[in-house]
């Protein structure tokens, strides 16, 4: 082909636009009529913050049950609805009216944010906690204390539950690890919120009760999904590390794998606990 014919033809496809390029170029390669060549198509991108129509039906139901007014404003929105105005209703209506449905949904929205948030923290601080610690103390967190929740700010319940991720982290690097913080890095840190006052000590103390009875949940959930959903080196391999308290090379050693392997049998066996607590806690009826 001549210079000059390459050059025709690019500017007949640049004419022609992206998708009808397309379309010449696979009738030239099959050597089919343009009319036989399927055309490409393109699927719009969902944006991070997307809310499906199953949470947001669920939320709706929440929201119906509850008579919540921030939580029935934020359904009005429909699929509009923005995922931190979501996550702060649901957020009041457990503090406000302790609605187990809605902490649950609250905790399915948040459990990949939070990972990653997390993620980022430990990356940082150069913290070796286990993820999963980190998560099931800030979920703890959160269902221990709803009451020093303030939904006033657009993104109130991010901004919180981040500052309680970050004190999380931070506090397992003053227990474990042998390296100072950075005094920069604790100049991030919020106020500690094991730190009450009187009146939040108060409130405290009457929120035991019920954090006893929803914990005794979680270790029964926890304890049937051990039992029935993983296999018998998977039991082990968690009863090495969370029972025993083995370090995963000597409990990889245990098992005779190597320790690479050990740490993916564990982050496995956890993965399907965690799901298996989720189906549960989705399922429950107000």
């Amino acid at each position: 082909m001549k210079p000059g014919d390459a050059r025709g033809r690019e500017a007949a496809e640049e004419a022609l636009g992206a998708d009808s390029v397309h379309v010449q170029r696979k009738s030239r390669a099959s050597g089919k009529p343009p009319s036989q060549v399927t055309r490409k198509t393109r699927r719009p991108k969902q944006p991070p913050d997307f809310i499906t129509a199953a949470t947001l039906d669920r939320a709706r139901a929440i929201a119906e049950s509850t008579q919540h007014s921030l939580l029935a404003e934020a359904v009005l929105k429909g699929l509009s609805c923005e995922l931190q105005t979501l996550n702060n209703a649901l957020m009041d209506a457990f503090r406000a009216l302790g609605s187990v449905e809605a902490y649950s949904l609250l905790f399915e929205l948040n459990v990949r944010p939070f990972s990653i948030i997390a993620a980022r923290v430990m990356r940082m601080s150069g913290s070796r906690a286990d993820p999963s610690d980190i998560l099931q103390e800030a979920f703890l967190a959160i269902y221990r204390y709803p009451t020093r929740f303030c939904p006033e700010k657009p993104n109130a319940f991010r901004n919180w539950s981040y500052s309680i991720i970050r004190n999380t982290v931070y506090r397992h690097l003053s227990r474990r690890s042998r390296d100072g913080i950075p005094v920069e890095m604790l100049a991030e840190v919020l106020e500690d919120e094991s730190m009450a006052t009187p009146a939040q000590a108060s409130e405290d103390k009457e929120s035991e009760a019920r954090c006893r009875r929803v914990y005794g949940v979680l270790l029964s959930l926890y304890s049937h999904a051990y039992a029935n959903e993983l296999k018998d080196r998977d039991r082990l391999a968690l009863e090495l590390v969370e029972v025993r308290g083995m370090g995963y090379r000597e409990a990889a050693e245990v098992l005779d794998i190597r320790l690479e392997n050990f740490k993916m049998v564990v982050c496995r066996a956890r993965k399907k606990i965690f799901q298996s607590m989720i189906r549960v806690l989705g399922t429950q009826q107000s």
